[in-house]
Formats: C-alpha cells, structure tokens, sequence
C-alpha cells in the first residue's frame, strides 16, 4: 500500500469517527463520580439504572477531564501515581458513557461507527473523547497514552472495556498506585473471569494472551505462566509453576456480554 493511500485511509478514518462533545466544566468533579461510582459498579459488574441516576457526575467527570489533565495541569513524571490512575479513571468513564449513549448494547463489540465495522472498532477506535484538550480513541488512551507510554503491564488490570471478560470496574486512587493494581491482579487472576478450570488444567482470560509480551518483557518473568503465578494462589498456582517450563496456555472462551451485574447484587 502506497504512502499516499495509506494517508488517505487514515484521514478517510478520522472524518468518520463519532466524536463525543462534553460540556467542558471548570470545577474538578473527581469526588462526587468516584462515590457514585462505588454505587454503580461491583465486582460482579455495573448497574445500568444507577449509572443513568448519575449521568450529571459522570459527564461533569468528563466534562472537567476534558480540559484538564496531565499537559494541563503541568503534572510532571514525577506525578506518575496521579497521571496514570487519571488516564485509568478517565478511560473507564468514557467507556461507561460510550455504553450509556449507545443504550447499553447486549453487545458492546457489536456497537459499530462510519467505517469502523470489525467487531469492537466502533467503540475503540470509532468513538472519540476530547481529554486534556486533545481528541482521542479509547484504544489509543488506553495502549498508547497508559501501557505502552509507561511499559507497565499490570495497568491492563485497570483498564475496564464493559464486557464481561473484562477486570471488574473500579475507581482508581491517586495515591500508592502499585500496591492497587497488584491487588486487584491477585483478585482478578484468583477469579473465574481470570482463571476457568478445564477437564486437563485451567485456562485462562485471554487479556493476558493477548498482551503476553507485555507481561515478559516488561518484567522480570520469563514466561506469561511465572507472572502470573506471582499472583495466584493454591492450585491455580501449582498449576501455572507446573506449565512454566513451556507455558502452553489456552485462552478461556471470552464473554463479550455487556458486564451487567446480576439484579441481586450490590
């Protein structure tokens, strides 16, 4: 493909993506979304009457994120706790508000934008949010702005897509970032989304084999199966140290389903 036909792909892209306008809002907005957050979401999904109930914080969230942030605000490297769970809680909303606008499809994958017509492009690639006064995809914030920038592959466990393969939605503190997203690694990869047993062993979410490089090469493991046996506990454990010599992992079956929570939870 020749360089000007690759460039006309790409501009022919951008015009067709939906590009989701906010009221920009000047008052930091962080606290009241974060509370009603802990009232939307728990670990067994999110509640779609709740999160319409709380449409003004969630857009107000938004609407302050969208002119503020870390260029902005001028948060150095040094800030990195408090621009990495930005970038983290910002992503998570707009995915929230994504689902809201599109009526909580069954499916978010199937949720499609202009050109973007494969399986989950119309929300990762299609729709746009202005944060830090800059227009960006989902997909883009969360590899190019949060993992790939910061070479840290737990944050995948912090990065929520609205499905129910997904790490359970959660808020995500400024301070003692790390210790956070471990946490919620042990959570997450002790859990049957993370984990499912097999007739042979177990398989596991296929967030991970997806991502497979990142958690090697970006950590002292020498395979996918000793990182996350670092976080395991009991037989899911004993079995991934048993495979680490090869690490031949299967990919669980993925639930692609909006990660609705059940009515009686919560």
């Amino acid at each position: 493909m020749s360089h000007m036909l690759i460039t006309l792909t790409a501009l022919t892209l951008s015009a067709c993506t939906d590009d989701v306008a906010i009221e920009s809002v000047a008052k930091k907005s962080d606290r009241a979304w974060a509370s009603a957050l802990g009232d939307i979401a728990n670990p067994s999904g999110f509640q779609p009457a709740k999160l319409k109930q709380n449409q003004a914080a969630l857009e107000a969230y938004l609407g302050w994120a969208s002119t503020h942030g870390q260029h902005t605000q001028g948060w150095g490297e040094s800030k990195e706790d408090k621009r990495l769970s930005y970038l983290l809680n910002v992503h998570n909303a707009a995915v929230l508000h994504s689902l809201l606008r599109h009526d909580f499809p069954e499916r978010p994958d199937d949720v499609q934008v202009g050109l973007y017509l494969w399986e989950g492009a119309g929300m990762r690639w299609g729709t746009r949010y202005l944060v830090d006064n800059e227009w960006t995809s989902l997909a883009h914030m969360a590899s190019h702005d949060t993992v790939n920038r910061y070479m840290e592959p737990l944050l995948w466990i912090g990065l929520y897509d609205g499905t129910r393969s997904a790490p359970p939605l959660r808020w995500w503190r400024t301070g003692k970032l790390q210790p956070q997203l471990e946490r919620a690694a042990r959570r997450f990869i002790n859990s049957d989304r993370g984990m499912s047993r097999t007739d042979d062993g177990w398989a596991v979410n296929r967030l991970f084999i997806a991502h497979a490089a990142d958690f090697v090469d970006w950590t002292p493991a020498s395979s996918l199966c000793e990182w996350m046996a670092g976080y395991a506990k009991d037989e899911r454990k004993d079995w991934l140290l048993a495979q680490a010599s090869d690490c031949k992992l299967s990919s669980a079956p993925a639930n692609r389903a909006l990660d609705r929570a059940p009515r009686s939870a919560g």
